[in-house]
């Protein structure tokens, strides 16, 4: 029984009084979901251990879950959604004949995913909130939309799907789970985004990504996208309330910020990064990053 937990979900360990527990589980592949249905006969707990990569977006359809980390411990409603991340420590306590139907996702899919719908790197590491969409509205379309995969899931027990379709399927699932909870998080995000982009603006910013360190102008980078200036100023603005050039501000600033969030701190670090990340300027670079991180950049490597 660990064996097969651990293929759906990643490394985990159950505990149960029972010498010989039963389970009952059924999955399919979609894309790059994995869909599962889960029934324990007996009571069990549910425990992940160091090494999972899996995202869990999972639902109670019957019975008793009760979630435990960090000292509390909180009932899963039946007909909530809830997302579990690799990265935080979780337990879950099921009573007897609890039956749950989960979405598997691997990390690396997931960020590629954050990537194509912010066209902005996920945050090390992507963390989801312990607890379910508290809008109204947002929770009635999880609902729904757990309803939908379950029923894509019995279809996909009679074999694979259309590629095409199954990408479709994905694709939604993981754009709308992503919009849902950080679409609106601008913690996480550059200002404004817009889940299809003009393809210039695309291009724009894979170009500004790939050069945080190099001197970058508005000639060259509407040249590199094959546009005038005016026409990359208003995509920029249109999509994203931004210029190109303050966007690529924000790129080198969460750049520097996630690179002192993983330095070891030592004389000169903070110069480091600052010029790798295209700061020539070292008093320009601490007083823009302490208006956009409200900290100096020595803070943030202090307190690492």
């Amino acid at each position: 029984m660990q064996a097969l937990s651990a293929r759906i979900f990643g490394p985990t360990r159950l505990r149960t009084d029972d010498a010989a527990p039963q389970v009952q589980l059924q999955s399919c592949q979609i894309g790059h979901l994995t869909l599962a249905t889960t029934r324990y006969a007996q009571a069990m707990e549910v425990e992940p251990q160091p090494g999972k990569d899996q995202y869990v977006v999972q639902t109670v359809l019957s019975g008793g879950c009760r979630v435990a980390w960090d000292g509390m411990t909180r009932e899963m409603a039946p007909g909530e959604t809830w997302v579990f991340s690799p990265s935080l420590p979780v337990r879950l306590l099921l009573d007897a004949d609890c039956e749950r139907f989960s979405v598997i996702v691997r990390r690396q899919a997931l960020e590629e995913a954050f990537r194509d719908c912010f066209n902005f790197d996920a945050p090390a590491p992507l963390m989801f909130a312990m607890q379910p969409l508290a809008d109204a509205q947002l929770s009635g379309r999880w609902r729904a939309m757990m309803s939908w995969l379950r029923t894509e899931a019995a279809m996909g027990a009679d074999g694979p799907g259309l590629p095409a379709a199954d990408g479709a399927i994905e694709q939604l699932f993981l754009t709308t789970l992503l919009a849902d909870h950080f679409g609106a998080d601008g913690r996480l995000l550059p200002r404004g985004y817009l889940p299809s982009l003009p393809p210039y603006v695309r291009c724009a910013i894979r170009y500004l990504r790939a050069n945080l360190d190099k001197p970058v102008t508005m000639q060259a980078l509407a040249a590199h996208c094959g546009v005038c200036e005016r026409t990359l100023q208003l995509g920029f603005r249109k999509s994203k309330n931004i210029t190109p050039m303050e966007y690529l501000r924000l790129l080198r600033l969460h750049g520097a910020r996630e690179a002192l969030q993983h330095a070891t701190p030592g004389p000169g670090v903070v110069s480091e990064i600052a010029l790798r990340n295209g700061f020539t300027h070292l008093s320009l670079f601490a007083r823009e990053y302490r208006k956009e991180f409200g900290e100096s950049p020595s803070a943030t490597l202090r307190g690492r």
